[in-house]
């Protein structure tokens, strides 16, 4: 065999065990073509919104500190972004700013070196062009697949973004900015909100169907807020992904047949409870209560080796957070939020230089406490106990979140409906408003969540069924019991550790509590007459979603310009639209939990509905922002 054989035949080998790996990992992540479609389609989708610019002043601090971990430390000496250090969430320990939300910081850091390696060798706006172009053409593709068309899906899609990068190229400008930091932190969070997506997928398409996953899923990526805050890197978007990446791992651990696949599925659904502590100590908390419960009550066995096993799963996630907590306090159990702030100002800095700034009014968790925390009682026992004193001190301060939000609900249970029915016109509205609030609440946000009002009657019908005797004895150890148990204590709890300071300025759609709507997503897909609507009315539910999208979206467009509304009074114009959907279809799930089921109603309502959601988003993107918002795409802004 010559040299020239062999070497063809190496590479084939490798090219195949590349493949293998590949498709492997493909696997692992997306399952099957329908979540690579779903998490195409997000990200597709979401790219078109993408700014430059900084919608929420927050997004300084946590930029910064991308750019200082990637000079190789952690406290930021100058700000690259910004004017100031005084900004939201910066914390002072011995002199020095420290950022938080470490766990964004790293996640986004390998995005930073692609994108400072892509700018090595060509320019990051027509690259970011070329990958949005291949995007859209991997997303027709696979779609055309997914319906049996995968030639013509190709051949459209070759079309669509041969067209999509000529259009780019020819109208680009240079991409003005200091550093490629923002623009990780962005990216970063986009592929956090698609994978969220690909998540819902999964989990209920071992559920029940490939096709009720793909339209929770699709909803999950474009019908829902994820859509806006894909490219605004707050947090919130990852604290919505471990919480999914939770309730998948349990409920794949109730699944297995086998222990040793149970055992590790119970163990990793601990794993996001300490990259979540990472991110925002309280969301963690919440995060380690509700599995905790969750997956003790429906626990399969608690033998020594899986609960050593669950254990080391938890402890190991938690490296991150305590050794990231040493190395800036000298205290594993001190987080950046637990420290003084940075200035004294910072709440009242604004960002300038184009788009909509705004002070997000801090964030759960607490910050301001100074120190360890060892307090009164760590001088009676002494400096030894002070790890221990600091977590009582901690836990001590979440129950008294917890008791704010209790007595918040009990004092002014106007809370609960500003925050998750109508928002409305409130005394924080941004300066210069006309008089219509900018924030949106969260069945204004999600109107296909007026289904959830006749959940309660499914969960009645269970118990009922249960203590009667004609439910299945072994309802507990159903699999999904577990999830669901999950689920209703997690949104309990998240939404007491923020009720009592909601509604407040610069929520755009309740980010406090993102995490609710994919979870809600999750709950609407399990009512039966949901599944049944998605099941056989697939193309009702499609073209009446794409009709919202396209004549919606022009007769909103039409109406804007004659009318010469502002973005406040368009935004919540199609808030009180969203709100008279979400009433029809609370209705329609009213009457279908009574047997009176309509399908094709339904798919018409859920379809408008997931419509509306994504028009919402668009305005705010394009109207609230504006044209000076930097969008990064060359084509969008013409």
């Amino acid at each position: 065999m010559s040299y020239r054989s062999q070497y063809r035949d190496a590479l084939d080998e490798s090219t195949g065990r590349a493949g293998m790996v590949a498709r492997r990992l493909g696997r692992l992540v997306f399952g099957d073509y329908g979540g690579v479609f779903v998490f195409l389609l997000t990200c597709t989708a979401a790219m078109v919104l993408w700014r430059t610019t900084y919608s929420i002043n927050d997004n300084l601090t946590v930029a910064n500190g991308l750019v200082a971990l990637s000079e190789g430390h952690l406290h930021v000496d100058t700000p690259t972004y910004g004017e100031t250090l005084e900004t939201p969430g910066m914390a002072k320990y011995n002199g020095k700013a420290y950022p938080r939300n470490f766990a964004h910081i790293v996640f986004a850091l390998p995005f930073l070196w692609v994108l400072d390696g892509v700018a090595a060798v060509a320019d990051v706006r027509i690259a970011l062009a070329a990958l949005w172009s291949l995007s859209m053409f991997a997303t027709v593709s696979v779609g055309g697949r997914l319906v049996g068309r995968h030639e013509w899906g190709h051949l459209l899609g070759g079309v669509l973004a041969l067209g999509s990068f000529v259009g780019s190229v020819s109208v680009a400008t240079p991409l003005l900015v200091d550093h490629h930091a923002y623009l990780a932190l962005q990216l970063a969070t986009l592929v956090a909100a698609a994978v969220s997506a690909v998540v819902i997928y999964r989990l209920l398409s071992r559920l029940y169907s490939a096709d009720v996953g793909l339209a929770a899923g699709v909803a999950a990526g474009v019908a829902s807020p994820a859509l806006v805050w894909a490219t605004i890197p707050k947090r919130h978007v990852l604290t919505a992904l471990f919480a999914l990446l939770t309730l998948f791992c349990l409920y794949r651990s109730r699944e297995a047949g086998r222990i040793a696949t149970y055992r590790r599925y119970r163990a990793a659904a601990y794993v996001p409870v300490g990259l979540t502590a990472w991110l925002n100590a309280a969301e963690g908390i919440v995060l380690l209560i509700a599995i905790v419960v969750a997956d003790f009550v429906t626990a399969r066995e608690n033998g020594v080796r899986t609960l050593a096993t669950v254990a080391a799963g938890f402890f190991v996630s938690l490296v991150p957070f305590f050794l990231t907590n040493y190395l800036i306090s000298g205290g594993p159990f001190t987080p950046p939020r637990m420290l003084d702030r940075y200035g004294s100002d910072a709440i009242g800095a604004r960002v300038t230089g184009g788009g909509t700034a705004s002070s997000s009014g801090g964030g759960g968790g607490g910050t301001g406490g100074g120190g360890t925390g060892s307090g009164i009682l760590g001088g009676l026992i002494g400096d030894a106990a002070a790890p221990l004193i600091s977590t009582i001190d901690r836990a001590l301060l979440f129950t008294q979140f917890l008791s704010h939000g209790l007595e918040a609900i009990q004092r002014e249970p106007g809370r609960l409906y500003h925050t998750f029915v109508r928002s409305g016109y409130l005394e924080f509205s941004s300066p210069g408003a006309t008089g219509l609030a900018i924030n949106v609440a969260f069945l204004e946000a999600l109107p296909i969540a007026g289904a959830l009002v006749a959940a309660p009657v499914v969960a009645i019908r269970a118990v009922v069924n249960r203590v009667v005797g004609s439910g299945s004895p072994a309802f507990r150890s159903r699999p999904v019991f577990a999830a669901d148990v999950f689920v209703v204590i997690y949104g309990v709890l998240i939404t007491l550790l923020y009720i009592y300071r909601l509604p407040l300025h610069a929520m755009l759609t309740v980010r406090y509590v993102y995490p609710l709507f994919p979870l809600a997503i999750y709950v609407i897909a399990r009512l039966r007459w949901v599944r049944a609507t998605v099941s056989e009315r697939p193309l009702w539910l499609a073209f009446s979603y794409a009709g919202a999208v396209l004549i919606g979206g022009q007769l909103i467009l039409i109406t804007v310009v004659m009318r010469d509304y502002t973005a406040d009074e368009t935004i919540q114009g199609i808030a009180l639209l969203a709100i008279t959907i979400t009433t029809a279809v609370g209705l329609w799930s009213l009457l279908a939990a009574f047997d009176r089921t309509n399908t094709s109603v339904g798919a018409i309502l859920l379809g408008l509905g997931s419509g509306l959601t994504s028009l919402l988003m668009a305005a705010f993107a394009f109207l609230l922002f504006g044209r000076a918002a930097g969008y990064v795409l060359p084509m969008v802004p013409l």
